[in-house]
Parts: structure tokens; C-alpha cells; sequence
């Protein structure tokens, strides 16, 4: 599937979910501080972090991927980078509010760093467009497998504390696409084109 998704349960926030989403602005004030994400061990200490999410900013995303490509062109091993958007977030901060908007945006980051390996860089490069960036592959396939995991992630959306998971009634897909290369044959800029493009086709639109 090209889509992951999150059940859709009709087009306005049950009262049951409005409550847990009160109860959320805790929890959306704790990751805020950051200690969950530093409790993973997956932070680069030296980057500086989305102050909503807590994973990498864009300038991050693409040391690692600068990084990540000079490395392949001495190992000649693969690098992978998949290019994540919300569909229509938009109407979720619209029809749930900005509360629901902003755990979405976490719940998310927090799939998606799940997915990946401690040495992968989850960075959020968009309002409601994340990066994952994956060095040292021996091939495209591990990519497709490695994207496979992003999409089963963000199917479950395994997030756990007090408040539940109310993104189950609410609408919400992620469309994911993919490219390798190998450094000295593709610019950090040119890879992540092409797997904006992947993205795009994947919602069906022309890129």
C-alpha cells in the first residue's frame, strides 16, 4: 500500500475524544520539553530539534544525508531517503482543532522514529512533511523494507500514555515515497527530489 492510515471515524471529534484531547495538552506540554525523545537515545545532541516533534529540522536532515552520501562514496553502499507528508492536514487543525493538529504532527515523528534504526535521522523539513534518511544499505530493497516498516508504524500508531490514541477517530493518512542512491552519483538535493516525486505519484498526483 502506498498510503498508511489511521481509521477513519466520521468528521468531527467524538466527545469522549475531545476530553482525551484536554487531558493530551499535558502530555503534548511534556514532549514539548523534550524529555521522551532524549530518553530514546536516537538524538543527534549536536543538531538542533523541531521544537514541536523533537526530531531533526531540514538543516539536520541534510548533514546527515551530506554526510551519509560522502560515507557511500567510499563503502559504495546505498543510501535511502523517504519523504513523508499528511494528507490534508489542513482539514484535521480545521475540523479537530490545532490541540489535534499538534498530536498528530507527534504522534506521527514518534511512528516514525519506531521504524527506524538508531543510526536512520527522522527530521520534520515541512509544516506536515517529514524526511527519514537511511545510510549504509546494500541495496534499494532494504529501502522498500525499511519503507514497508514506516507504513506499518503509522498503521498501528502505537502511541502510549494517558490519553489513548485519539487520532483512531479521526481521519488521517501519510503518503510515503522513496529513492536511493550512491554518493558520487547523486547530490543530496537531486535524491531528495526524486523521493518527492515517489511521494507525489503515491497520492496520485503529477509532481
Amino acid at each position: 500500500m502506498s498510503r498508511s492510515a489511521f481509521p477513519v471515524r466520521g468528521s468531527s471529534v467524538s466527545r469522549s475524544v475531545a476530553s482525551r484531547l484536554r487531558v493530551g495538552a499535558a502530555a503534548l506540554a511534556a514532549a514539548l520539553g523534550g524529555g521522551w525523545w532524549l530518553a530514546s537515545g536516537r538524538w543527534r545532541r549536536t543538531w538542533r530539534a523541531d521544537s514541536l516533534t523533537g526530531v531533526a529540522t531540514r538543516d539536520g536532515a541534510l548533514r546527515h544525508l551530506h554526510a551519509e552520501l560522502a560515507r557511500s562514496a567510499r563503502t559504495g553502499r546505498v543510501v535511502g531517503v523517504a519523504f513523508c507528508d499528511i494528507d490534508a492536514f489542513k482539514q484535521v487543525n480545521d475540523q479537530h482543532g490545532h490541540l489535534a493538529g499538534d498530536l498528530v504532527l507527534v504522534t506521527v515523528a514518534q511512528c516514525l522514529r519506531d521504524a527506524v534504526r538508531p543510526s536512520d535521522v527522522v527530521a520534520r523539513v515541512g509544516g506536515d512533511e517529514f524526511v527519514v534518511v537511511c545510510g549504509g544499505l546494500r541495496s534499494a530493497g532494504d529501502m522498500e523494507i525499511i519503507t514497508e516498516r514506516l507504513q506499518a508504524s503509522l498503521t498501528q500508531a502505537p502511541v502510549q500514555n494517558e490519553t489513548g490514541n485519539p487520532l483512531a477517530e479521526m481521519g488521517v493518512t501519510v503518503s510515503i515515497g522513496s529513492a536511493t542512491g550512491r554518493g558520487g552519483d547523486v547530490t543530496p538535493g537531486a535524491l531528495l527530489h526524486a523521493a518527492d516525486r515517489s511521494m507525489y505519484r503515491q497520492k496520485g498526483w503529477r509532481p
